[in-house]
């Protein structure tokens, strides 16, 4: 309690006093002293959630951060030396077909045809190391 409300509670305590407060100020004071009370919690409250939530977002953009650096420590990884792959290679041929005399909407009109081969490529030899 602030020295205000020790005061009051030792005042509104007091009967030797000269001149005693009377019922409705005395209720007055408590209803005033109460609402003190409410303010410095709802004060507190609002302090402490907006505690947590700048702990929250900077627990939030921390990891974030930290993780756009980069490792700090290199790691050991496996090395490998492989020729480049070799692709396949496609051939494809397309076969003309001849064009109709005249068109009708009845009949339907051919569509060229394509064959497609694919040699396959040798396997490449792969050798891996680690350290």
């Amino acid at each position: 309690m602030g020295d205000f409300e020790h005061e009051l509670a030792r005042m509104m305590r007091d009967t030797q006093a000269d001149t005693p407060f009377e019922d409705q100020h005395r209720q007055r004071l408590q209803a005033g002293v109460r609402a003190r009370r409410r303010a410095r919690t709802v004060w507190m409250a609002t302090g402490s959630a907006l505690t947590i939530a700048g702990l929250g977002v900077g627990l939030e953009v921390l990891p974030s951060a930290s993780a756009q650096g980069g490792p700090t420590v290199p790691h050991h990884q496996p090395t490998s030396t492989t020729r480049p792959v070799p692709l396949p290679t496609r051939t494809c041929t397309t076969v003309p077909v001849p064009l109709p005399t005249h068109t009708s909407t009845t009949v339907p009109v051919p569509l060229p045809t394509r064959t497609c081969t694919t040699v396959p490529a040798p396997l490449p030899t792969h050798t891996s190391t680690t350290k």
